[in-house]
């Protein structure tokens, strides 16, 4: 999902369910759930499937993504340690409205919507962090609905470089690269054709702001990236 790094969320706020709870509750959790281990690309949550609880992930990345009607996919957003899938409605009987699958190896602590249920009644605290997680679960959304409306596809483009790049580490060279990213898997995750990605990779490129190596991204002009992200026209 696309997200600019004002937009990070300090550390135990918000995001993290598992780092919102005290000890005794994050316990508890861990008691309470059943551990389940995903392969790549494996699904966690299938999109019409009927639902039945969350998947906290306590190890991996896993990815949530829309299918439309005609077979095209939009990523919504990736998830992490600490995240959990499952939403928008936790309780309920309804069907899923994305799906959520493995990159790479993920585990998770599962809990079913009888134990959540029964959770909730049991841990006012659990029952907090869950709400907050929530909250933070639809302003990412929002956000994102707000950048596919509002910004062209070279902005949407740089906001993604821009947020990989907070997780990267300088290369010996004082550099920052992100792992190179094909450009149909670039499309599903802003909506965007592969034509138009291609042109705004080169666009970003040829303003110095990036330079494309053989397995990365190198971030070449961090001010240059950040003014695409927010104000330069397509």
């Amino acid at each position: 999902m696309l997200m600019t790094p004002q937009d990070d969320p300090p550390p135990n706020t918000g995001r993290y369910l598992l780092d919102i709870l005290d000890a005794d509750t994050k316990q508890e959790t861990i008691r309470r759930a059943i551990s389940r281990d995903y392969g790549n690309r494996s699904f966690l949550i299938r999109q019409g499937d009927k639902a039945n609880g969350i998947h906290i992930i306590t190890a991996g990345t896993v990815e949530s993504m829309f299918e439309s009607p005609g077979g095209r996919e939009l990523i919504l957003g990736s998830w992490q340690a600490g995240d959990f899938v499952g939403g928008p409605y936790v309780f309920g009987d309804h069907e899923h409205m994305w799906g959520a699958r493995a990159l790479g190896t993920v585990r998770s602590l599962y809990l079913d919507h009888d134990n959540l249920k029964a959770f909730i009644r049991d841990s006012p605290p659990f029952a907090l962090a869950l709400i907050e997680c929530l909250g933070f679960k639809g302003q990412r959304y929002s956000k994102l609905a707000q950048t596919l409306a509002t910004h062209t596809t070279t902005e949407r483009v740089a906001l993604l470089i821009s947020e990989l790049a907070q997780n990267a580490k300088k290369s010996g060279d004082g550099m920052l690269r992100v792992g190179l990213i094909k450009q149909s898997k670039l499309s599903h995750m802003i909506g965007a054709t592969r034509q138009s990605v291609a042109n705004a990779l080169q666009k970003l490129e040829d303003s110095g702001a990036i330079a494309i190596e053989t397995t990365s991204i190198v971030i070449t002009n961090a001010e240059t990236l950040s003014s695409y992200a927010k104000t330069q026209p397509d």
